[in-house]
């Protein structure tokens, strides 16, 4: 999925939604930065080593372009992640639990299938 898809996608859910791009570009950058750091790096899943919002982010703009590093069918996470995060900027909290639920379930499928098809790296190589 790339950064534009999941914006639409997000806009989608949440019509009329007051938070800019901007914002939902920075929170895709947050999520694939965390993501990087909490499963991806500690797998061997080195394919995925170039991908990913935080890689691409200048500091300024993130490309349209960019490819996130959730690999299909996962990256229905991120307009998950973003309704979740508009939903919480709003004071929706039942709106963001559900969502919250939503990534939840989707994270533990990426987990499980990450330690399936990419088995963990040595501890020794783990960057605490």
């Amino acid at each position: 999925m790339t950064v534009e898809q999941a914006l639409a996608r997000a806009r989608e859910l949440r019509p009329g939604c007051k938070i800019s791009d901007e914002t939902c570009r920075r929170w895709l950058c947050e999520e694939d930065a965390l993501l990087r750091q909490q499963l991806f790096e500690k797998s061997g899943a080195d394919e995925y080593a170039a991908a990913g919002a935080d890689l691409a982010w200048s500091g300024e703009t993130l490309p349209d372009d960019t490819v996130l590093l959730v690999p299909v069918p996962f990256d229905a996470l991120y307009p998950h992640v973003l309704c979740a995060r508009i939903d919480a900027a709003l004071g929706e909290t039942d709106r963001y639990a559900g969502e919250q639920a939503q990534c939840s379930g989707l994270l533990s499928e990426l987990a499980v299938w990450l330690r399936q098809k990419h088995p963990p790296r040595c501890r020794a190589q783990w960057r605490w």
